[in-house]
């Protein structure tokens, strides 16, 4: 049932002269530009293929998460498992969400837990860019780096400001958001807090043994508070504390003969700080050290599930991930060095954690890297990186990467890389009851691209990559019983495929637009009877996006479609486990309102704007149809 929650926002200025009171101008301020260097083009040097969506890219969509503007990215896939409270993670290039990499300005987020990271825990504030690189990369930025890199870089704005949001929609959604930012000498401070929470229960339909039903989601709620600070200087570096609570209802796969979990809850709450420190500056470079620390502290309950007991599961899990480095970055000639030193510490305390020590597991690590960009020539450049790394667990591993730019011109360039990339097993895989496997090895992997960046137009750009992947060792869940499933080596697998973007942007910038396409197979070639040549689970063939979008002195409005093809459940490609593909529109249109000193936006937003029934992840189905009202106000001095 649609149950719009409306807001209203109204403002009080001075009333010394009438120039003051709240307007919509269209003469004093000047109209909203994306410059069309910045839109159409991404990097193009050597290395693996990078898609940067920009702060000025991401003021214009306004996305209510940074998980919802992933799709426009071509092989990205967002797992999203229903609804505003789920579980949401993506992969990149149909591997799975443990093989790419989660960063906030450079440190790292994806769990040694499990590998990934939930997308509900990225910052939505003072986030300067969202760089997303396609292709291993494990020799710049270490483990779990298999098939790309998403890094969410941050920065205070330098204008002094009082920020206040307020939004509602569909299914009792409901997100309030109040945040400053201020400066003091040269040092910018910026401060957010943001609480969201939805019931969680919409309709779906569901095929019970040949029977349709129609009923509500059940125990599907949230409620989450996210806090950030933020203190930066360009001299000074940064100090970065994010704190996350949330509590929410785990509604469970709907299958046959159950359709909702309905008392499993789970609680989080997690800390995360980040520093970034310039040490010195040498004759041949700029040295920086950086830090990071988190707390993740979580309880999982179930009275329902007692097939592990009479009083089902309760359990409690807390997790440390602490890392120091230093970073020598420097230029001699035409030759860019970076070198890296990374140790890290992360340990995991669990019920259901079963390791010779207990209930705790730990793990260190070290890595050094060397990264050299070499601009051989006005039309050619050379890449060449190497990351070793250690860890108390899982031995020694060296990661190569090789890459190469040409210009043919200047509106076409070739670009090719190669690179061997590793992941370590999770804590889970290796230590969780009746699922981890102790003699697990990492996942390696070759990962190979060739790519041609084109300028035809000074309004248009296109990229088309190919690309392949060879995984070793490969990690999945193995059923070895009717009830249990174990973390195995089974062999390899291959991916190869392309990836086709097209960028627009017209009018001076207030119009832009978007098309991206991927194509790919990824198969399982471990050599299993039944299995060997069929599709790895949850690796989507055909991917694609539109996207179009007008801002201007006053109005804005976009709509979005995005397609997500045919994928299987499970390993072996039978049809009882095949999802169907899906396409979603998406939809708004907002206008800007102006004062002399205030600053504010009302939006309407819909999502899945037909209604479409569909599912991501098998026996998790999605909200249909939601309508969003949002309303910011800014104040500057």
């Amino acid at each position: 049932m649609l149950s719009p929650f409306l807001l209203s926002c109204f403002l009080a200025l001075s009333p010394a002269s009438a120039e003051d009171s709240v307007r919509v101008d269209t003469t004093v301020m000047p109209a909203v530009n994306v410059v069309a260097d910045r839109w159409l083009t991404d990097e193009t040097g050597a290395g693996m293929p990078k898609t940067r969506l920009d702060s000025e890219l991401l003021t214009r969509l306004a996305p209510q998460s940074l998980m919802s503007v992933l799709p426009l990215i071509p092989g990205v896939f967002v797992r999203d498992y229903g609804g505003l409270g789920g579980l949401k993670t993506f992969s990149i290039r149909g591997g799975s969400s443990a093989q790419a990499l989660v960063l906030i300005d450079g440190s790292r987020m994806s769990s040694a837990q499990s590998g990934m990271v939930d997308l509900g825990l990225l910052p939505a504030r003072f986030v300067e860019n969202v760089d997303v690189i396609r292709g291993g990369v494990s020799a710049l930025y270490g483990a779990n780096a298999l098939t790309g890199v998403m890094n969410v870089q941050l920065r205070v704005p330098s204008t002094p400001s009082l920020r206040a949001f307020a939004g509602g929609g569909s299914f009792d959604e409901w997100r309030l958001a109040l945040g400053a930012t201020a400066n003091i000498g040269s040092v910018r401070i910026g401060a957010d807090v943001e609480s969201l929470g939805s019931a969680g229960s919409f309709p779906f339909t569901t095929d019970q043994f040949g029977q349709l039903y129609e009923i509500n989601r059940q125990n599907g709620d949230v409620r989450s508070t996210f806090g950030t600070v933020r203190c930066e200087s360009d001299v000074l570096g940064s100090v970065t504390t994010f704190v996350r609570t949330s509590e929410r209802g785990v509604p469970g796969a709907v299958v046959q003969g159950n359709v909702v979990n309905a008392r499993a809850r789970l609680t989080d709450n997690d800390i995360v700080g980040l520093l970034s420190i310039p040490l010195a500056t040498t004759a041949i470079g700029e040295i920086t050290a950086n830090g990071s620390a988190r707390v993740l502290d979580q309880h999982y309950v179930d009275p329902d599930a007692t097939i592990t007991g009479p009083d089902g599961i309760d359990v409690a899990y807390l997790q440390h991930d602490v890392s120091i480095g230093a970073t020598l970055r420097g230029a001699m000639s035409d030759l860019l060095h970076t070198t890296r030193l990374d140790a890290g510490y992360a340990d995991l305390t669990g019920d259901e954690i079963v390791s010779d020590t207990g209930a705790v597991v730990i793990r260190r690590s070290i890595g050094l890297s060397t990264d050299l960009q070499w601009a051989v020539d006005s039309y050619f450049d050379l890449r060449v990186a190497l990351r070793l790394d250690g860890f108390s667990d899982m031995g020694w591993a060296a990661s190569p990467l090789i890459a190469l730019h040409y210009a043919l011109n200047p509106l076409v360039s070739l670009r090719t890389s190669w690179s061997y990339n590793f992941r370590p097993p999770s804590f889970n895989e290796l230590y969780f009851l009746n699922y981890g496997t102790r003699s697990l090895q990492p996942e390696r992997s070759h990962s190979f691209d060739v790519g041609v960046v084109a300028r035809p137009f000074s309004w248009l750009s296109i990229d088309v990559d190919a690309f392949g992947l060879l995984t070793h060792n490969l990690i999945v869940s193995v059923p070895v019983s009717p009830v249990i499933t174990s973390a195995q080596n089974v062999g390899s697998a291959r991916t190869i495929g392309l990836e086709l973007t097209s960028r627009g942007s017209w009018l001076d910038g207030r119009l832009i637009a978007q098309w991206s396409y991927t194509l790919q197979h990824v198969t399982d070639q471990t050599g299993r009877v039944g299995l060997d040549g069929t599709m790895i689970p949850y690796a989507v063939p055909e991917l694609a996006s539109v996207m179009v979008q007008w801002d201007d002195v006053v109005w804005n409005g976009s709509i979005n479609w995005t397609y997500t093809g045919y994928r299987y459940a499970q390993a072996g490609g039978e049809y009882t486990s095949l999802l169907q593909p899906f396409a979603l529109v998406g939809a708004q249109i907002g206008v800007h309102v102006r004062g002399l000193t205030t600053r504010a936006d009302v939006r309407i937003q819909v999502d899945n704007v037909f209604d479409v029934s569909y599912q991501v992840i098998r026996g998790f189905p999605m909200p249909g149809r939601v309508v969003r009202l949002a309303t910011s106000i800014e104040v500057l001095p």
